[in-house]
């Protein structure tokens, strides 16, 4: 190699190097970036290069500070992938209390649109610390000047001083009082040993007291101790517990029968005529009832003239009920003839559901005869819906005798609670209660 060659080498490789050299300790990066421009009253001694953070993460630098308009315009270089959003706070932070400066930046909202290159925001001027000691330091000597300031009754201090004075004049003044006071006192604690004394004297004796009554020695013992009047006393307890259970149970029957009067309008509208139902309804106790009464009443020699009627008339009606949720269960007789019915209160659960019912029964199963010269050979089923007005007259419709006659009927009900039949019941169970006491004692 010749030595034009080593020397052109040689210069070659110097002026890489010094490329190199200044493109790590210059200013220059070949990452695209756009600026920034952020406006302060004060910079609080940040200085150019210094680091751009978002979120505590790098994403710039501080290209340069100018003041322009009286104001430091601080100039920042931020990373091309980089968005920041109108409404973002630019403060000026430091790593430490004495620490470098940065600038910190707070995102802003992404609704309100991203802020352009070469923008102008205005920034959030630090405090300072000096400014802030200063401040302290002036309210510091303003509340000593107010505490030793001269008022209505003087000084901070002087006001101290007569506290004091005043807490030993009322000390003196207790030490006076307590050897005024200290002969009754002491007559007191010696009045107080003194019905202590006693106290222990009427104790003593009330332990013999009960000794005595624990044994058989003196009148009261012997009479306690007497088998005969141990056994009379307990036959009375005995006596007075059957009585007063007795009469728990006589006057919980008193209070507790609930009494119904129940009426069925029906009208048909093929026959163009009316029935009526009428009867009680008594509840001994929650969830259970009977129930008496008429159906189909009406006039024997009433005749339809828009139709055959096919009912059968003034029937009776006598049911044992059991309600549980949203089901009532009878069965019994239902118009002179065997049969049960179901009502159902789907929507039991609302205050305003519990006004709708549907209902379903079934009797005379057996039913095999002539009615008007047309035979009836199936069992009678009856369907219905009703809805409560109020909490005593519900309207509905019905579908009666639906696998022969099947008629029609719009449904008219009134359900009214009489507290005085209620009691006449009550008193009856009181009669039976007390008649089966005096078989007991008997």
């Amino acid at each position: 190699m010749s030595l034009e060659t080593k020397v052109g080498a040689f210069v070659l490789g110097g002026l890489i190097l010094l490329a190199t050299a200044i493109f790590l300790l210059g200013d220059i990066s070949l990452e695209s970036r756009y600026t920034v421009n952020v406006t302060f009253h004060d910079v609080a001694n940040l200085a150019k290069d210094s680091p751009v953070k978002l979120a505590g993460v790098e994403v710039g630098q501080v290209r340069s500070i100018e003041l322009e308009g009286g104001l430091a315009k601080v100039v920042c270089l931020l990373r091309r992938d980089v968005k920041l959003y109108r409404g973002a706070r630019f403060t000026i932070a430091s790593t430490g209390i004495i620490g470098s400066k940065y600038l910190a930046i707070e995102q802003g909202e992404p609704s309100q649109g991203v802020i352009p290159p070469g923008a102008v925001v205005a920034g959030v001027d630090p405090v300072s610390l000096e400014k802030a000691m200063t401040q302290a330091l002036e309210s510091l000597q303003s509340m000593l000047k107010d505490l030793t300031a001269e008022g209505p009754r003087g000084s901070l201090t002087q006001n101290l001083r007569d506290t004091v004075a005043n807490v030993r004049e009322m000390t003196a003044s207790l030490n006076d009082l307590i050897e005024t006071t200290k002969p009754s006192l002491e007559k007191g604690m010696d009045r107080m040993d003194q019905i202590t004394a006693k106290l222990d004297s009427l104790l003593a004796k009330s332990d013999q007291m009960m000794t005595g009554l624990a044994t058989d020695q003196g009148a009261v013992g012997a009479l306690i101790h007497d088998p005969k009047v141990k056994e009379d006393v307990k036959q009375t307890i005995a006596s007075v517990k059957d009585a007063a259970n007795t009469a728990k149970d006589v006057f919980g029957r008193i209070t507790q029968f609930r009494v119904w009067w129940n009426l069925d309008w029906r009208y048909e509208h093929a026959l163009r005529t009316t029935r009526a139902d009428i009867g009680l309804k008594i509840s001994p106790r929650e969830g259970r009832y009977y129930y008496l009464g008429g159906s189909n009443l009406a006039n024997l020699s009433d005749a339809s003239t828009h139709g055959t009627d096919y009912a059968e008339k003034n029937r009776i009606d006598g049911l044992l009920g059991f309600e549980k949720g949203p089901f009532d269960l009878a069965a019994g007789v239902i118009r002179s003839a065997g049969g049960g019915r179901l009502t159902v209160t789907p929507f039991w659960k609302s205050e305003f559901g519990r006004r709708f019912k549907v209902m379903g029964q079934g009797y005379d199963f057996g039913r095999n005869r002539v009615v008007n010269s047309r035979r009836l050979d199936h069992p009678h089923w009856d369907f219905g819906a009703l809805a409560r007005v109020t909490r005593w007259f519900g309207i509905g419709a019905r579908v009666e005798d639906v696998q022969e006659t099947k008629s029609y009927q719009t449904w008219a009900n009134v359900m009214f609670e009489d507290q005085d039949v209620a009691y006449l019941f009550g008193l009856a169970s009181f009669g039976a209660a007390g008649t089966k006491g005096r078989s007991k004692s008997q």
